[in-house]
């Protein structure tokens, strides 16, 4: 049967990083969408400041309903996954299935920043205002230099959600790469999501690759397998 897929990117790239699955997921029937999250790299967008994580989650929710989509299974890597767990909140009617990939889930009252921890909090903070005109990250953070990879808006890590606890109720699933080199801050609220993870009796499955499986193989092939396998047994 078809199913109704939304593959949400990390930070500081877009839904090209999503270019080899989303062909793959579409060659099994699906109706798949990788959209681009809005300002990422935009000069003009960065410094007003307007973007928040509801900006995105309202974004992904558009698309929802635009395309009139039910039973969505939502993906999201990193950053995205943030995302994802605020479109849960707006539409849950609309949600089947939330899965997170080497990524975190906010609960009422957090930012990102909050699980990121008050060290890695103060380290952005500088970096912003060193290198990013005091309103957005730089893109040395998001990956090797490379024209794909952007600047990224600030004030997605900063909102503080405001959730009724919806997202508790949709069933999910995360997916653990093992290998954190480089991206040694997300150790931190890893270790949160795992404990998560067992109080909502979601599915969590490892995966032998660095934090971008994504993009090369054979880890690609491995996360392929496994979102088909979450996608038919859900």
């Amino acid at each position: 049967m078809k199913k109704n897929i939304v593959l949400i990117h990390g930070a500081g790239v877009g839904g090209w990083v999503f270019r080899d699955i989303e062909k793959i997921l579409k060659l099994y029937g699906n109706n798949v969408y990788s959209p681009n999250l809005s300002a990422i790299g935009d000069k003009k967008k960065l410094l007003e400041d307007k973007v928040n994580l509801t900006t995105y989650a309202k974004e992904i929710e558009a698309l929802i309903v635009k395309n009139d989509l039910h039973d969505v299974y939502l993906i999201g890597h990193s950053f995205g996954g943030a995302v994802v767990s605020t479109v849960v909140e707006l539409i849950p009617e609309r949600i089947k299935y939330q899965i997170y990939i080497d990524s975190f889930f906010l609960e009422n009252g957090e930012s990102i920043l909050t699980l990121f921890g008050e060290k890695r909090e103060r380290e952005l903070y500088e970096i912003r205002d060193l290198e990013g005109e005091g309103k957005y990250l730089p893109k040395r953070l998001f990956g090797k230099e490379h024209p794909l990879i952007k600047d990224m808006p600030f004030n997605p890590y900063i909102e503080k959600v405001k959730f009724k606890g919806s997202g508790k109720k949709i069933p999910g699933a995360y997916i653990d790469c093992l290998d954190s080199s480089g991206f040694e801050h997300l150790e931190k609220p890893k270790k949160i999501m795992r404990a998560r993870v067992e109080e909502r009796k979601w599915k969590y499955i490892t995966l032998d690759s660095d934090h971008i499986p994504m993009t090369k193989s054979p880890a690609r092939e491995k996360l392929i397998d496994i979102l088909i396998y979450l996608i038919k047994n859900s």
